[in-house]
Order: structure tokens, then sequence, then C-alpha cells
């Protein structure tokens, strides 16, 4: 079952990249196209996660579990207040914004002693996206200040 959920959730990215017109060769928006790889798969995160009935987990799978549930909320808010056209459902908050929040879920983590010796994959999974987030929180700053005069290192 979970092997389904990852498939679906790459699935669905690549339909959604498709269907944008952003999986082009060369890539010229490679951020965004992992950017929304990396939504999907934190949408079925929580899924997974609540699936194993494990209680505790590690840090990854609380990045991985907090990810997915503010893309499900952001989501659902969307839903909620009208914006039945959500064509960024995979990636509803921006890249600064979701990259300093699992910032601090991973500081808050490895603080409270979260941060174990655990290789499972979702803890992982749960790290790659993490790190991802962050680091493309941290060079969105990086691209888009000085004189390089960019709008955004993530295009929409």
């Amino acid at each position: 079952m979970n092997a389904l959920l990852v498939a679906a959730a790459l699935g669905g990215a690549f339909s959604l990249l498709v269907r944008n017109g952003r999986l082009t060769w060369p890539p010229v928006q490679l951020l965004s196209g992992l950017a929304t790889i990396a939504g999907c798969l934190a949408l079925v995160g929580p899924l997974i996660l609540a699936r194993s009935g494990r209680s505790g987990g590690s840090l990854g799978e609380l990045v991985w579990m907090t990810g997915g549930l503010l893309i499900w909320i952001f989501d659902v808010v969307g839903v909620i207040g009208g914006n039945m056209k959500w064509t960024n459902w995979a990636t509803p908050l921006g890249e600064r914004t979701m990259g300093l929040i699992i910032l601090a879920v991973l500081i808050a983590g490895m603080r409270s002693g979260h941060a174990g010796k655990d290789w499972s994959w979702t803890n992982v999974t749960g790290w790659a996206l993490g790190l991802f987030w962050v680091g493309l929180a941290f060079s969105s700053w990086l691209l888009t200040s000085g004189s390089w005069g960019a709008t955004g290192l993530v295009l929409r």
C-alpha cells in the first residue's frame, strides 16, 4: 500500500508538471519541478505515517508529517475559501515560508532529542524532503538578492 501511495504521488506530480508544460528539455524550471514532486510526496506522508500505527517516530518522519499536514491544511483552507481552481495545490506555500517552517521543526526536533539513528525509508524520505525545502528557501534568497535582479526562484 505504501508503494502504491508513493507511486500515485509521483504519478500525480509528473502529470501536473506535464499538464502545466513544466516538464521540458532542457529543464529550465528544474527547481519548480522538484518542488512540485516534493509537495506531492509530502501530501502522502501523513497517510503513510498514520498507517504505520507506530507511536513516537523519528525526526525525518516528523518533518514529512509536518510538511504534508501544512500542505493539506493550506489546500483545505483554499477550498473552503472558495478557491476551487487552486493551481498550486502541491505547493501552496512559498519556498521561503515552507523552508523556514521546516527549519524550525528540524531545530526543535534536534533540540528535543528526536534526531536518532533510524535509517528507515520513512525517516530518510523525511530528511530528504526537509533538507530540500530548507535548501530551496536559502537558495531563493541567494538567487533573488543583490544585483541579479531575479524576481523569484521557483516560477509558478
